[in-house]
């Protein structure tokens, strides 16, 4: 009963489109952090590995949405820095990385249509939304600790603000290119994730009170809050009030890889599905 009442849409319907083929298949590439730990270079710094899986549903030649879950990590020093002020500020964190992104892609050529006209390659460009999850975490005394919790710009004291989530949304949005050899699919892509949050990497304000800090949040998160030392080698000096980091930008992260399917399904029009439903009845 449900293929016949298949092959009675695809007929009632008259119409010679281009099929909805799906993809199935994984990907593998980097990550890196643009912020206030690495303001300046939007180029690859401090990449790590990344992967994930990836589920493609080709609406016809021109355009697809693809289902993106990818996990890796995200990282940057001040210590790495060429910036004084950086590496007198002396931060670092490290994030892990899940994110699950619904995308549309748009084909420059008819991607994989019969013909003359089609291609097999083509550039692409895509853009969507994304959940992401990045919990920050620096390490102290041979140790990594988790730093929202802390609180390291005042954030749960009685005079701070709340504590920042590490849940966000973002718009992935980029470009590659991608070949089909038979049944399967290679893409190369280049991408940027513009977050809504400043606190990927726990630094955005300005310096918090240390004495007190310590005394509502407690030692560890003062010592993780001001790595200056400057307080220390000059007595009488504070931070406090000082700038930590840019509250009026947000921090972003890039994913570059390489995605391999293959194509569960490879119709070409309603005649071509109607076809295969009578071998298969």
């Amino acid at each position: 009963m449900l293929r016949a009442t298949i092959v009675f849409l695809l007929l009632a319907s008259g119409l010679r489109v281009a099929a909805q083929v799906n993809e199935l298949g994984a990907t593998i590439g980097a990550t890196y952090y643009i912020g206030d730990l690495n303001p300046y270079k939007h180029y690859p710094v401090d990449t790590k590995l990344a992967g994930g899986l990836v589920f493609r549903h080709n609406l016809n030649d021109r355009y697809a949405l693809r289902l993106q879950g990818i996990y890796g990590t995200l990282q940057a020093y001040d210590s790495n820095s060429e910036d004084p002020i950086q590496l007198n500020r002396n931060l670092h964190f490290r994030a892990p990385l899940f994110e699950a992104a619904m995308l549309l892609e748009i084909n420059y050529f008819p991607y994989r249509k019969r013909g003359k006209d089609g291609k097999k390659w083509t550039p692409f460009v895509f853009g969507g939304l994304a959940y992401f999850r990045a919990s920050p975490s620096a390490q102290f005394q041979d140790s990594w600790y988790e730093l929202q919790q802390l609180g390291t710009e005042g954030q749960g004291t009685s005079q701070g603000p709340k504590l920042y989530p590490v849940d966000h949304m973002a718009i992935p949005f980029g470009a590659g290119l991608k070949f089909n050899v038979k049944r399967i699919d290679f893409q190369l892509e280049w991408g940027m994730r513009r977050t809504y949050t400043d606190y990927i990497d726990d630094v955005s304000g300005t310096y918090y009170d240390n004495d007190l800090l310590a005394f509502e949040n407690g030692p560890l998160s003062a010592a993780l809050a001001d790595r200056s030392g400057l307080e220390e080698a000059n007595p009488g000096y504070s931070n406090t009030g000082r700038t930590r980091g840019d509250p009026n930008t947000r921090d972003w992260y890039v994913y570059s890889g390489l995605t391999i399917t293959y194509i569960l399904s490879r119709f070409s029009d309603c005649e071509e599905q109607y076809n295969w439903m009578k071998r298969k009845r």
